[in-house]
C-alpha cells in the first residue's frame, strides 16, 4: 500500500527544504504527495457501554489483535460506560479500566455513568477523584471536549480535546464528546463542570482540529439524537457512538444527492447486549483533499471465536481480588 504524508508531515519537509535546501527532502515530500484520486482506507474498530459485563472481553481481544494483524490502517476506539450497574461497581471502573487497558485501545470517551459515583451518587469531590482516578490509570488518551470546570473553564484535568494520530502516513483527527444527562440529571458529583452538547462543541473545534489534519471521526457517548446532528458538521466523516446501546448493524447515514453515502454513524449495543464493530471507511484524494467516498460496517459474530486467555485471567483476577476487598471491608 502507498505511504503517503499527512498535512504534519509534509509541512515540515517544506520547512526543511526553505531552511536547508535538501533536494532529497524536496523529492521525498513530492513523491509521498498524494495525487488526484489517489484512495486510502481506515478501519475501526469499537465497542461501548460494557457496564462492568465482562465476559465478552476475551473475545474482542481475540478478533482486535487478529484485525491489528491483517488491516493496515486500524483505529480501535472505546465509547465509555465501563463500570456502572455492574458486579463490581463498588470499585469505581479500576477492574474495569485495568482490563481494557490490555485490549489495545487508541482512545476512550467516558460515559455519563462513569461521572456517577456508585451506587446513587456523592459529592465534588467523591466525584473528581472517581474520574481522576480512571484518567490516571488509562493507558490511552481521556477524549472529553464538551465537559469544562465552573470555575476555571478548562477541560478536566488529564483530560484531552482531541487527539491527532499518523495511520497510514495521514494524520486522523479523533474528538471525544460526552452526554448531558450528569447535568440535565442535575448530578451532585458534575455540579462543578459545565457539559455543552457535543454537535455544538466539535462544530467550534473543528476551526482548530481541520487545519492540522486529514481525516476526522468523532467518538462520541452522547447518544444517536445528538449524533445526527454531528454527523453534519463539516469536516467530520464518521461518528463512532455510544450511550443508547442500540445495536447497530449496519451504519446509519442519510442518503445524499443522487443517493450517495453521508457520514456514517455506527454504535454496538451494550451492557446485557455487547457487540464488537467495524467501520471501514475509503477515501479519494479530490481537489486537495480526502473525501469519504465509501465505507461499509458490522457487528462481528461471536460464535466460535476463541477467548484471548489472558484477557480472561486477568477479568478473574481482578474480580477475585475486588471480591476479597469487598469481603474485608465487611468483616
Amino acid at each position: 500500500m502507498r505511504k503517503f504524508f499527512g498535512k504534519k508531515a509534509v509541512l515540515a519537509a517544506a520547512a526543511a527544504v526553505m531552511m536547508f535546501g535538501s533536494t532529497n527532502m524536496s523529492a521525498l515530500a513530492e513523491e509521498a504527495q498524494p495525487q488526484e484520486g489517489d484512495t486510502y482506507e481506515l478501519s475501526i474498530i469499537h465497542n461501548n457501554d460494557v457496564h462492568g459485563r465482562m465476559e465478552w472481553l476475551p473475545q474482542f481481544k481475540t478478533l482486535i489483535d487478529e484485525a491489528r494483524e491483517e488491516t493496515d490502517n486500524l483505529l480501535v476506539l472505546n465509547g465509555g460506560d465501563i463500570f456502572l450497574r455492574g458486579p463490581l461497581q463498588d470499585q469505581q471502573g479500576i477492574p474495569e479500566m485495568t482490563v481494557l487497558n490490555e485490549m489495545g485501545y487508541d482512545a476512550w470517551v467516558p460515559g455519563n455513568n462513569d461521572f456517577r459515583v456508585p451506587p446513587e451518587g456523592g459529592d465534588t469531590e467523591a466525584g473528581n477523584e472517581q474520574i481522576q482516578n480512571l484518567i490516571e490509570l488509562a493507558n490511552c488518551p481521556t477524549l472529553c471536549a464538551n465537559v469544562t470546570m465552573k470555575d476555571t473553564g478548562e477541560l478536566i484535568d488529564g483530560v484531552e480535546p482531541y487527539i491527532i494520530k499518523e495511520v497510514g502516513g495521514l494524520d486522523i483527527g479523533i474528538i471525544g464528546v460526552t452526554s448531558l444527562k450528569p447535568q440535565d440529571r442535575g448530578w451532585e458529583e458534575v455540579s462543578d463542570k459545565v457539559f455543552e452538547s457535543g454537535d455544538i462543541t466539535v462544530t467550534n473545534l473543528m476551526e482548530e482540529v481541520a487545519p492540522q489534519t486529514d481525516i476526522n471521526i468523532v467518538l462520541s457517548h452522547t447518544g444517536l439524537a445528538v449524533d445526527t446532528k454531528t454527523c453534519w458538521v463539516e469536516g467530520v466523516s464518521a461518528v463512532v457512538g455510544a450511550d443508547d446501546h442500540f445495536v447497530i448493524s449496519k451504519p446509519l447515514y442519510t442518503p445524499g444527492e443522487n443517493d450517495t453515502k453521508t457520514t456514517p454513524i455506527v454504535q454496538a449495543g451494550g451492557e446485557y447486549d455487547q457487540f464488537l464493530g467495524r467501520l471501514d471507511l475509503e477515501y479519494t484524494y479530490t481537489e486537495g483533499a480526502w473525501t469519504l467516498t465509501d465505507f461499509d460496517g458490522y457487528l462481528y459474530d461471536l460464535e466460535g471465536v476463541e477467548p484471548d486467555q489472558e484477557i480472561q485471567d486477568l477479568i478473574d483476577s481482578v474480580s477475585q481480588t475486588a471480591q476479597t476487598e469487598a469481603a474485608d471491608e465487611a468483616a
